[in-house]
């Protein structure tokens, strides 16, 4: 009450006050404004930054009912420009549900979606039919929403696998005329006799392979035939001659024989044994089967499924799998993933041109390669970034020696006729199980080393440790 008189009693003073208080709402109304303005900034930024992503990868984002036939509640430009049309022509054209899209032999995948309810994730295979009338196959990945109403919405990536799925139908195809070759063409007949360990086979063996078709004492002699069979499938030969011997009902493997002109094919190998009244085993027939140009036509096709066209290494699916499946079948050792990036490779491509940087990797991954055995996994992740795993690693001294190895292999000249290009590599390596315990982490803590190392200079590796996330 005094304030109040006082105040009243000096009219300037009151005024002054009015005033202050008039500047703070005012402040607080321009600080609001600027706190709003930065956060759209941030909404633009994370905006442009998605639609570079999405942009970059053949997929599109979709969010739609499930209930009506896949009506489209939102869908990316992406989504529309992986089937061929623009967003506003779509709708025009009054394409407005995800039906209106999928290949009429889907078109029962909402009945599946709806069977999965119970589930927050949904992950399926579709046909859509592009504008131009082209299938593409594609992998729905996303999560089921239920709103206030009790209908289902979902939220999804659409990503193209069609070229995936091209190269697995090949596979399968390539599969099914290795199957049909060994039953109709090149066949070598042959009659094993178990008690006399005599083995006679057709005269094609002699047209093919350039040797005598009868063998006495086929099982006992059999270190004869190691000039003949492949030094890697000798392990093989031998568990065939147990089989022959012990006389095995039905006896199916394949190995590489040499032929007449000194040349390794692979050969299938078949046959059934048969039984004498008191159920012993008597003699084995079958036949040998020339399969190796279909053998190595699938080899062919799926060398080039899961590797990398450029470098010849492991893709980037591929290189996935084979860590955790190695990781998963060896959980009690020790293991080191190696993450390699190399130092300034964009300006090797800005300053010598794409194709020199092509040539560039390629030689640098060759010396990767010669350095690492085939027991050890090398892929390609990303643009100008590489995964060493090897497994069953002793202790830390030996990954701190692999670690050093792979450097050396790095920093080196890439030497042509027009130009004498220096390169380094930075790498950040991360050790299961201490680390993490499947390749995301792993990957996630190689990572973090790996930046530690591009900020203190690169062309070097560290060591992940937890003290990285403190620092």
């Amino acid at each position: 009450m005094k304030l109040i008189n006082v105040l009243q009693s000096k009219p300037a003073i009151l005024l002054i006050l009015m005033i202050v208080i008039v500047c703070i709402c005012i402040i607080g109304v321009v600080v609001v404004l600027l706190f709003r303005l930065e956060n759209e900034k941030r909404v633009t930024k994370a905006a442009i930054e998605l639609k570079r992503i999405t942009n970059s990868i053949r997929a599109g984002l979709v969010h739609f009912t499930l209930e009506e036939d896949g009506r489209i509640l939102y869908a990316s430009n992406g989504f529309y420009e992986l089937l061929g049309y623009e967003k506003d022509l779509a709708k025009a054209e009054n394409k407005l549900r995800l039906l209106d899209f999928i290949d009429p032999r889907d078109s029962h995948i909402f009945e599946d979606i709806k069977k999965q309810i119970s589930e927050d994730l949904v992950r399926f295979d579709v046909r859509m039919v592009t504008k131009d009338g082209d299938v593409l196959h594609l992998l729905m990945n996303g999560n089921i929403a239920v709103g206030k109403d009790g209908k289902h919405t979902l939220s999804v990536v659409f990503l193209d696998m069609t070229e995936q799925k091209r190269m697995e139908e090949l596979i399968l195809l390539e599969g099914e005329r290795y199957r049909i070759a060994t039953e109709l063409s090149n066949d070598v007949l042959f009659e094993y006799h178990i008690h006399g360990d005599a083995m006679i086979l057709s005269d094609r063996f002699r047209e093919l392979y350039g040797h005598y078709p009868q063998i006495k004492d086929f099982y006992s002699t059999n270190i004869e035939r190691r000039n003949i069979i492949h030094p890697d499938d000798w392990g093989i030969f031998l568990e065939l001659s147990e089989e022959l011997v012990q006389g095995k009902s039905i006896i199916e493997t394949e190995f590489r024989i040499k032929n007449r002109l000194s040349e390794y094919i692979w050969c299938q190998i078949m046959g059934k044994t048969i039984y004498d009244d008191d159920k012993q085993p008597v003699r084995v027939i079958g036949k040998i089967v020339n399969i190796d140009s279909q053998k190595r036509a699938l080899e062919a096709l799926e060398y080039k499924a899961t590797r990398d066209p450029l470098t010849g290494v492991y893709n980037k699916e591929i290189t996935i799998k084979k860590i955790d499946k190695f990781i998963a079948g060896n959980k009690n050792s020790m293991h080191v993933l190696m993450f390699i990036d190399f130092d300034d490779f964009k300006s090797i491509n800005d300053n010598y041109g794409h194709l020199q940087g092509d040539k560039v990797l390629t030689y640098v991954i060759g010396r990767i390669k010669e350095i690492f055995s085939d027991g050890e996994i090398v892929g390609r992740i990303g643009g100008d970034e590489f995964v060493v795993f090897v497994g069953n690693i002793t202790n830390v001294d030996e990954v701190l020696a692999k670690a050093n190895i792979l450097q050396d292999g790095l920093n080196t000249t890439y030497v042509s006729d027009e130009y004498n290009i220096p390169i380094s590599g930075s790498i950040g390596v991360s050790i299961y199980p201490e680390s993490g315990l499947h390749y995301e982490q792993l990957m996630d803590r190689a990572d973090k080393a790996l930046y530690r190392v591009k900020e203190q200079g690169k062309k070097s590796f560290m060591l992940y440790s937890p003290s990285l996330l403190k620092e």
